[in-house]
């Protein structure tokens, strides 16, 4: 890999790009694409030469997902590729024995808890830039449920209860007033509620993970 090519890297996010501050997304060689589909890194080889290359937001409705073959393909011509916040993470864990590289919280998450499901990074969003996220991905608000439960805000069995109730619920449905409604019912203050959900950022894990990636700029690093 040239050096040149060593600085460059293709990133793939949307939604997790949410709260991202703009300056990040202003690096030297970042090139920005939407949410990776089934097929984009076979046209990306097409025209580039090897470079490096994240994969954070992917679709799977509207087309295929991206596919654990194009991205073999791509790491075995010489492509370095990072996994992270989202699908991404969810392919890095499946393929990190294969080379893909995974980074972050959301990453260690899935690698170290074999109950995790892919539903819990899913969310539903514009299908446009700035891909506005219109959900809240269950993983979000399990790691504001931990922290209420960890401050003795509510009970163990609380958590799971509630973590349960969304986690039983499409994904689109999960949203920050859904939860509002939950924690409600449990008499918890109003005021506190929405003071937390408020400041609900500190808990987006997804978006934190590409805003370190994005900080630490991993791809400058020679091999």
């Amino acid at each position: 890999m040239s050096n040149k090519a060593l600085e460059t890297c293709t990133l793939f996010a949307g939604p997790s790009l949410h709260g991202i501050n703009s300056q990040l997304l202003c690096s030297g060689g970042l090139v920005l694409r939407p949410p990776i589909k089934r097929g984009d890194i076979e046209r990306l080889m097409v025209y580039s030469p090897p470079s490096n290359l994240a994969i954070v937001d992917g679709v799977f409705h509207a087309h295929p997902a991206v596919g654990h073959a194009e991205i073999l393909d791509a790491m075995n011509a010489g492509w370095r590729i990072w996994g992270l916040s989202s699908m991404g993470a969810i392919r890095a864990c499946e393929m990190d024995t294969l080379g893909m590289k995974g980074f972050g919280e959301v990453y260690r998450l899935f690698a170290s808890d074999q109950d995790m499901s892919d539903d819990e990074v899913t969310l539903i969003h514009q299908a446009q830039e700035p891909f506005l996220p219109l959900s809240e991905p269950l993983i979000h608000i399990r790691q504001f449920l931990r922290h209420w439960t960890t401050e003795q805000i509510i009970t163990q069995e609380q958590e799971h209860d509630l973590l349960t109730y969304l986690k039983n619920m499409w994904y689109g449905n999960r949203t920050l007033n859904r939860l509002r409604e939950a924690l409600l019912a449990l008499a918890i203050s109003e005021n506190q509620i929405d003071s937390a959900i408020a400041n609900f950022s500190a808990y987006r894990i997804k978006s934190l993970d590409l805003a370190s990636f994005l900080k630490l700029q991993p791809w400058t690093r020679k091999v």
